[in-house]
């Protein structure tokens, strides 16, 4: 997505076409990298412009999406509120083809002297920058500075005079199609020996990678070939190729528009490109950036918010393991809890076999006639205090395993459903999906410090709330409990709120007029099972994995095969298996090639809840299992 110097010539012209004379309401800074501008123009209408110079995506462009602002506007923004609120853009020009565009703008101060000064926005990647600039060439502030220790080059700083980027001198465009019209590559001598992408990219002005590399593929030349390893053939298509694109540079015939991949914007330019990915054609220049800058966002907030909801529950999942582990261990550990109770039985009933200096002692094993066990003694004790020694680890370690075996189901339920979550995250496609889910983390209560829960508790927690140990009422302790009502109120009213947030069930059409229906969580999973669907539907689940639960809805029809085939592929689909995915018209291809997933299916009067256990966790008999692909039909 590369806002390249081509691009930036036209643009400003567009937006000196359609904002010079425009007065400037509002300014925003919703984020470190981003100022927003809100104008009235000529003809009274309000339009939102958009400086970003964020190193992923630097640009200037009319945006129609507000962003929410900062409590507390950052100092800067509060800089330009104090220049810019009632200023008037004069102009907004590109210059030689660089990534930079300025905005001339009039302003008044507070004795109502007129004068000029320069917002310009450098757009070069990490180089990036917003620079303010009064009438006389210095730099009023910008958004980020830049010292003599961060650049040898030049100074960024308020109170320094601008000075623009060092030329790179390239070839302008219009000379470029000079040399071009005289049979000549637009090539400097310096990059003759690069392959023929880098050339173009490193001696004409304003060209990208993604234009270096379409006039490759216009002409059918491989731009890791060398210039110098180009034959005439290859040569002269080449310079057929350039003619054609720098011609519609310099005579300014554009055609703005964006370009698809995988049904995705991913790229925009102002020439029409043939290596970019599907075309799609634009209003102006702005609508092909907003549209591709959107679907990134998208994507970008998406993974964002992906990556957050993984993080939270890979660390109440790894506390919920280590706990599940520490119970395991302690099963382990008791293993040998009879062995410890013959010891010490074996030492008392033989204690006056035992002398005074004896380190061991060698006497029938009565639970196992005909042998022997030797137990080892500490000289220094008393037999009678060791066989009670053994006793009392007996007894410790029969507590200890009733207390493992009492809380081991409850976690290792803990860690099922953890993983449940964990896979729904992974097979999350939208943000509705990852909405529901957050419900759902929001309402069983897994937050971010969830690894504290095994804090150690305050004196207060072992007291009933509202008692000092007298037993009589302590203002501390009715402190500490209106605490605990108040947080439990306000988790209740999350709660609540998650839920009614929630987004709705997935639907689905199969076999064109059955309606196949899935969870976006576990909650819903419940909700659809129990309270939605009817108990002839069918249920589908993906066998002995975290899935969703899918309802064949059939209002009293007999199913198709091809309906029961295409819901079972909806739970395959939405499987912690699935590590692939079709859409419907690779379905086939998949059906005949792709890995295969069992899914078992019955009635939904089959399928039972697990009492007290978490939510989308059941039992089912009666079932039948399909091997399918994990594939979705039509909305």
């Amino acid at each position: 997505m590369p806002l390249d110097g081509i691009t930036t010539h036209f643009l400003a012209l567009e937006l000196n076409h359609q904002l010079a004379g425009a007065r400037i309401d509002k300014v925003y800074q919703p984020d470190r990298f981003d100022i927003h501008l809100l104008v009235r123009t000529n003809n009274n209408k309000n339009l939102r412009i958009l400086l970003s110079a964020n190193p992923a995506s630097p640009r200037i462009h009319i945006t129609e999406s507000p962003r929410e602002n900062p409590n507390t506007p950052p100092s800067f923004c509060m800089l330009l509120r104090k220049h810019l609120s009632g200023a008037r853009i004069l102009a907004i020009r590109a210059f030689d083809f660089e990534r930079i565009i300025e905005l001339e703008i009039s302003t008044t101060n507070e004795l109502q002297d007129v004068s000029v000064k320069r917002i310009i926005i450098e757009m070069m990647g990490r180089y990036s920058n917003i620079i303010f600039v009064n009438e006389e060439n210095r730099i009023i502030d910008s958004l980020f500075h830049v010292d003599s220790q961060t650049s040898r080059v030049r100074e960024v700083m308020p109170a320094r005079i601008y000075e623009a980027p060092p030329k790179q001198g390239k070839i302008m465009p219009n000379d470029a199609l000079s040399r071009i019209e005289s049979g000549h590559l637009p090539i400097l001598d310096t990059s003759m020996g690069r392959p023929i992408e880098k050339a173009l990219l490193e001696s004409i002005t304003g060209f990208s990678p993604i234009l270096a590399r379409d006039i490759c593929y216009q002409a059918d030349v491989d731009g890791r070939i060398g210039v110098r390893q180009l034959s005439p053939e290859q040569e002269n298509a080449l310079i057929k190729a350039l003619h054609k694109m720098l011609s519609c540079i310099v005579h300014e015939q554009i055609t703005p528009g964006f370009y698809l991949v995988e049904g995705i914007p991913k790229e925009f330019h102002v020439l029409k490109l043939k290596d970019a990915g599907t075309y799609q054609t634009a209003k102006s220049i702005s609508d092909a950036m907003e549209q591709v800058t959107s679907a990134c966002d998208a994507i970008t907030a998406f993974e964002n918010r992906r990556r957050r909801l993984v993080s939270i529950i890979d660390t109440s999942l790894l506390h919920a393991t280590k706990k599940c582990q520490i119970h395991e261990d302690d099963l382990i550990q008791t293993d040998n809890l009879e062995e410890l109770k013959t010891k010490g039985e074996l030492i008392l009933s033989y204690q006056y076999l035992i002398q005074e200096h004896d380190d061991a002692i060698t006497i029938p094993d009565y639970p196992n006639i005909g042998e022997s066990l030797t137990i080892a003694l500490n000289p220094n004790i008393a037999p009678s205090v060791q066989g009670q020694s053994y006793f009392k680890k007996y007894r410790k370690g029969k507590a200890k395993r009733a207390s493992a075996l009492s809380f081991i189901e409850e976690e290792r339920d803990a860690v099922l459903y953890l993983k449940s979550i964990r896979q729904a995250i992974d097979a999350a496609t939208n943000m509705e999906d990852l909405f529901a889910i957050e419900a759902e983390m929001t309402e069983e209560s897994i937050q971010a410090n969830a690894n504290k829960e095994g804090k150690k508790k305050t004196t207060n927690d072992v007291y009933h709330p509202g008692k000092s140990k007298s037993g009589k009422s302590s203002s501390r302790a009715l402190r500490e409990a209106a605490k605990v009502a108040k947080a439990k109120e306000m988790q209740k009213k999350a709660s609540a709120k998650a839920r009614a947030e929630a987004p709705s069930y997935r639907t689905f059409t199969v076999d064109s007029h059955f309606t196949a229906i899935c969870g976006r969580n576990n909650i819903q999973n419940d909700q659809l099972t129990f309270k939605t669907a009817s108990k002839d539907d069918l249920w589908f689940h993906v066998k002995n994995m975290p899935g969703t639960h899918v309802i064949l809805r059939l209002m009293g029809e007999i199913p198709t095969e091809k309906a029961i085939t295409e819901a079972a592929a909806i739970a395959a689909y939405y499987s912690s298996s699935n590590h692939f995915r079709q859409d419907e018209a690779s379905a086939d291809i998949a059906n005949r090639n792709g890995p295969r997933v069992e899914v078992d299916y019955c009635p939904v009067s089959h399928v039972k809840k697990i009492p007290k256990a978490k939510p989308g966790m059941v039992t089912y008999a009666n079932y039948k299992t399909l091997l399918v692909n994990g594939f979705l039909p039509k909305i």
